[in-house]
């Protein structure tokens, strides 16, 4: 079956963020900024907050989405009325030590136009950190020029379930209006991105980077520029 689309994770896949061992270091920001937007809305301390938001810093095994803003009520004593406007403003201030740290690959950009140019239908797909809002990466996605470059972009905020949850590429298939075996699905996480798209059907190639699964043993990339036989259908 010919390949007609390719979907891309974002982190490690598109752009350089952290590593997942790294994420506990980011978080100490993250809670930090978090914690002063909330100035005067929250009677929890800083360190209380540090040490609550360790015991937030997990995901459900079903792949259900926990959001950001439940985690924040939790971790920050918030009230049910707290404005929207605080609570996005709380939020874009978590994130911001994350994309302070965003690197696009130099391949990215280069990829993906000649993707483009060949007629694939492209899409980002990707966790978010903490059930992070998706308007926020969106943002992100215009902030890094990748908007302009896919046709579609989707979080797992969107649908309420992380990758390697079935309604995340359900829904990618739905959007990108093709069958599972004409997506090609590109990521750097073996569990979440390659199991998870060959559980939907769909072939998927696992970028290595870093070289941090050698003992993968499915098809695995380095970089992008290795991507082109495998949209001759050759997995």
């Amino acid at each position: 079956m010919p390949i007609r689309a390719i979907a891309f994770d974002l982190g490690n896949t598109l752009v350089d963020y952290y590593q997942r061992e790294e994420f506990s270091s980011v978080l100490v920001g993250a809670i930090r900024n978090a914690h002063a937007a909330l100035s005067g809305f929250t009677a929890v301390r800083l360190d209380e907050a540090q040490t609550f938001a360790l015991t937030e810093n997990t995901e459900r095994d079903d792949g259900k989405v926990r959001p950001l803003q439940e985690r924040f009520d939790r971790i920050f004593g918030l009230a049910d009325q707290l404005p929207a406007e605080l609570r996005d403003r709380a939020a874009r201030a978590f994130l911001q030590p994350i994309f302070d740290r965003a690197r696009k690959y130099q391949d990215s950009d280069p990829t993906l136009r000649t993707l483009r140019r060949q007629g694939y239908k492209l899409a980002i797909v990707s966790n978010a950190p903490w059930g992070s809002p998706g308007h926020l990466w969106r943002e992100e996605l215009k902030r890094l020029e990748l908007a302009d470059a896919i046709d579609f972009s989707f979080f797992c905020v969107d649908c309420g379930w992380r990758k390697p949850a079935p309604p995340v590429f359900d829904r990618v298939l739905q959007q990108l209006e093709v069958k599972a075996g004409e997506c090609l699905f590109i990521g750097d996480e073996p569990l979440w991105d390659i199991e998870g798209a060959r559980a939907a059907g769909m072939p998927a190639v696992l970028i290595d980077r870093a070289d941090r699964h050698s003992s993968h043993q499915g098809a695995r990339v380095q970089n992008l520029g290795q991507i082109a036989p495998f949209l001759r259908g050759s997995l």
